[in-house]
């Protein structure tokens, strides 16, 4: 049966070839004469002409409206015709002025800034010499006298809380300042003064109280002073304490002597010759270069009838001698 259904249609496959044989022929000329009548790429190879250059106008913001929109009024110009106020000398004498940084070869080393300012005390050094001083308010150094001592806003802080402490000194009649950094040509304010101005001496107060009852000057360095004072002084050291202030001097790294500050008037120094600045050196020949030898010194001193002291102020050496009255 089989053999009868393929010899019936058999043309049928015949058919089917020819149909494919046919649409393969056909596909394959069509692609040929479209590769053959397909023109060929060329490269162009003018250039374009450049796009035209746009000019970019400046922004303009007119500010008048601008200020109109946000319901401000614009600023005031400032007239550059209009002079500007005088510099404000540094006037020691003027308690407003500011200071200006010192030109002078010295540094601040430390600062004691007291409650109330006569007693501040200053650490200096001098750069020139390397020498190092202890100087209360009124006391002088390269011809400059300390003011006082002033706390300032440190302005490297970023945080602004910091301070730092200047040593106020009065240069020639200007107001000056010395700070950590130091003076000197190669300060980077140096000769920023902005002139000089006299300063008139200080008058003393009204009232202020003399020498002490029992101390009596005899000559230009020479005293008497009643024993009964001497009793008393001895006896009651803490007041005497509070009558100037006192503090280890040294020089070239050495301890010679006790340094005298803010000596109040009327008081048992004040009466004897000493002075803001004194170094008291040796009493009666014994050296003062530690506490422990200025109290052994204070016992001797009950007999004794005669007092020699040796001082140095301003540099220059001075010897004064007290002798002692009554019984």
């Amino acid at each position: 049966m089989l053999d009868l259904f393929f010899r019936k249609y058999a043309w049928t496959a015949n058919l089917a070839l020819l149909f494919a044989a046919a649409w393969l022929t056909a596909k394959t000329v069509n692609t040929l004469v479209g590769a053959a009548i397909r023109p060929r790429p060329q490269a162009e190879l003018a250039l374009p002409p450049p796009a035209p250059v746009r000019t970019v106008l400046p922004a303009s913001i007119d500010e008048a409206r601008l200020y109109h929109l946000i319901g401000r009024e614009p600023p005031q110009q400032a007239n550059e015709a209009t002079p500007a106020a005088p510099a404000r000398p540094q006037n020691c004498a003027d308690p407003r002025a500011e200071p200006a940084r010192s030109d002078l070869r010295l540094a601040l080393v430390a600062g004691v800034v007291a409650e109330q300012p006569r007693f501040s005390l200053a650490t200096i050094t001098d750069l020139s010499s390397r020498e190092t001083v202890v100087l209360g308010v009124g006391d002088r150094i390269q011809g400059a006298q300390l003011l006082g001592l002033q706390r300032v806003r440190d302005g490297g802080d970023v945080t602004g809380n910091a301070f730092k402490v200047i040593a106020v000194l009065c240069n020639r009649g200007t107001k000056e300042y010395l700070d950590f950094e130091g003076g000197g040509s190669e300060a980077p304010d140096a000769g920023a003064n902005l002139g000089y101005a006299s300063v008139p001496r200080p008058s003393p107060r009204p009232g202020a109280p003399g020498p002490m009852e029992g101390v009596r000057a005899v000559s230009k360095d020479k005293y008497e002073i009643d024993r009964k004072v001497i009793d008393g002084t001895l006896n009651n050291l803490s007041a005497i304490s509070t009558q100037a202030r006192i503090v280890p001097s040294f020089k070239n790294g050495v301890a010679n002597g006790f340094k005298l500050f803010s000596i109040q008037p009327g008081s048992l120094y004040a009466s004897i010759g000493i002075e803001n600045g004194d170094v008291i050196q040796r009493v009666n020949g014994y050296e003062l270069n530690s506490p422990e030898k200025a109290l052994e010194l204070y016992q001797k001193l009950r007999d004794s009838g005669h007092v020699t002291i040796e001082l140095e102020r301003q540099g220059q050496p001075i010897r004064k001698e007290y002798n002692i009255t009554g019984p």
